[in-house]
């Protein structure tokens, strides 16, 4: 399949030296999406890219005026971008073995577990995800999205092909299946983790957030000339991931995975601590240094990753548990404290429960909670979220998360409407100094909780972003307490 864009270009001589969205990034010869945004208008740019040299403009809209560079009026701006991005790049999706891993919850550990596993196994792996994008080991920049738009992500994957990867593991959100990020990726292997209540805000309904989810296996079916053996990783225990099975089986190599139905890989014999997790599957004895029996699911998941990638299973264990933890996965902030702390990316209140349930058969003190809810995203389960941490907690502390442009007011009142009836909690919108009050609160033998922002090393509130990190903040205030 061609590309509009390019063929425009080269039927009028253009001599295109690269791609962007950003008129900050333009140079001479380059192409100018002018993409309209939530925020900003790329159309509103346009004569700054041109005054830097832009050759082509890319845009919805019919032009303002006549501009010194060629423009091309796209009726498709996702399918014009992830086209023109996949032949200008020289089609790297083609020659890389890829593995997409989607659902609502898991990604992240997964990819870091798959990385591990592979990585021991010999295979040169990067990885594209929510905390950062690595190629072979080495981290290129923050995540500004947990899958990158077309523009930026091809130029990662021609880096990839350069840096000779075996093969590159990415999450890929259901945004990205939605907006076309991920056009033209031609997916080795497909992993459905699970699906939950979350981005209700984007997709509008669960069936919706479904059917999102499952274009990455439909794409899985399609015939694809450069990787003809394809695998499906499913969740057996998750009825979505059942339903794709049964889609799947027959049409290509299904792979399953699960702790309570039968499934190729199905751990058993989980002895779970407040320092790692082992468990049994197929006869090896596996452990990990994260928390919880989710993650038994993912190290499964991970398992069968590397086996679609040629791995053996006992050297993918060995890789796993050299991996020492997942940043802000139940993170254990530990400063030589005798109370724990951990940091969580717990942002629905399934997650936040499962935190709860990780400690629950080790905690032999209090419960404390830190958590918010971002702004300017799914309002629904804010209330949720409040009655989850009031129930489970001793003590909570409603803070600010990214409040982002909403007032923290809303935010809060949306909160607190799942908390009437308890009085286990105060409203602290500093976020650092919710963080300080919870762990001076602390006392020997209790579980500090700091939900919500895991990873992240800033808070956006309105249109600044501010430097912040949870476990910053954390090893601050137990410093602080301990003089």
């Amino acid at each position: 399949m061609s590309s509009r864009v390019l063929d425009f270009a080269r039927s009028r001589g253009l001599r295109l030296t690269g791609l962007t969205f950003n008129s900050a990034e333009v140079r001479p010869g380059y192409v100018f999406f002018a993409l309209k945004g939530v925020h900003h208008d790329g159309n509103a740019f346009i004569g700054d890219a041109v005054q830097k040299g832009a050759a082509l403009i890319v845009s919805a809209q019919e032009p303002a005026q006549n501009w010194s560079a060629a423009y091309f009026h796209s009726d498709n701006m996702d399918e014009d971008m992830a086209d023109a991005a996949y032949e200008f790049y020289g089609r790297p999706s083609d020659f890389l073995r890829i593995t997409g891993v989607t659902g609502t919850k898991g990604k992240t550990s997964i990819s870091y577990l798959a990385e591990a596993a592979l990585t021991r196994g010999g295979k040169k792996t990067s990885v594209l995800g929510t905390v950062n994008y690595r190629i072979n080991g080495r981290v290129v920049t923050d995540a500004p999205n947990t899958t990158p738009l077309a523009l930026p992500l091809f130029a990662l994957l021609k880096q990839m092909r350069d840096a000779q990867t075996d093969g590159l593991v990415m999450e890929v959100s259901s945004h990205s299946l939605e907006q076309q990020r991920v056009r033209h990726i031609h997916f080795d292997t497909a992993v459905f983790t699970n699906l939950q209540r979350d981005h209700l805000d984007f997709h509008h309904t669960f069936e919706n957030y479904f059917a999102a989810k499952k274009k990455l296996f439909e794409e899985l079916l399609a015939p694809d000339n450069h990787k003809p053996l394809k695998t499906a990783v499913i969740n057996a225990d998750d009825p979505y991931g059942r339903q794709l099975a049964d889609m799947l089986r027959g049409r290509v190599r299904v792979l399953s995975y699960g702790l309570e139905t039968p499934a190729d890989y199905r751990a058993e014999n989980i002895r779970e601590s407040l320092h790692g997790t082992e468990f049994s599957v197929n006869g090896l004895n596996g452990k990990i240094n994260l928390l919880g029996r989710h993650n038994v699911y993912n190290a499964l998941a991970a398992l069968c990753i590397a086996k679609a990638g040629g791995v053996d299973e006992q050297t993918a264990l060995c890789g796993m548990a050299a991996l020492p933890g997942v940043p802000g996965r139940m993170e254990r902030i530990d400063e030589g404290q005798d109370y724990f702390v951990f940091v969580d990316f717990a942002y629905t209140d399934e997650s936040l429960q499962r935190a709860y349930k990780t400690i629950e058969n080790f905690k032999t003190g209090r419960v404390i909670t830190v958590f918010g809810c971002g702004g300017d995203r799914d309002r629904t389960k804010r209330p949720l979220m409040g009655c989850t941490a009031c129930q489970n907690s001793d003590l909570v502390f409603l803070t600010n998360d990214n409040p982002r442009t909403e007032p923290q007011e809303q935010i809060f009142a949306d909160i607190q409407k799942g908390m009437e009836g308890f009085s286990n909690y105060e409203v602290e919108p500093d976020r650092r100094a919710a963080i300080f009050k919870a762990v001076n609160a602390a006392r020997p033998g209790d579980v500090v909780i700091v939900a919500g922002k895991g990873h992240e090393q800033t808070q956006k509130i309105g249109h600044t972003v501010l430097p912040f990190s949870d476990q910053q903040t954390a090893r601050e205030a137990i410093r602080g307490k301990r003089v």
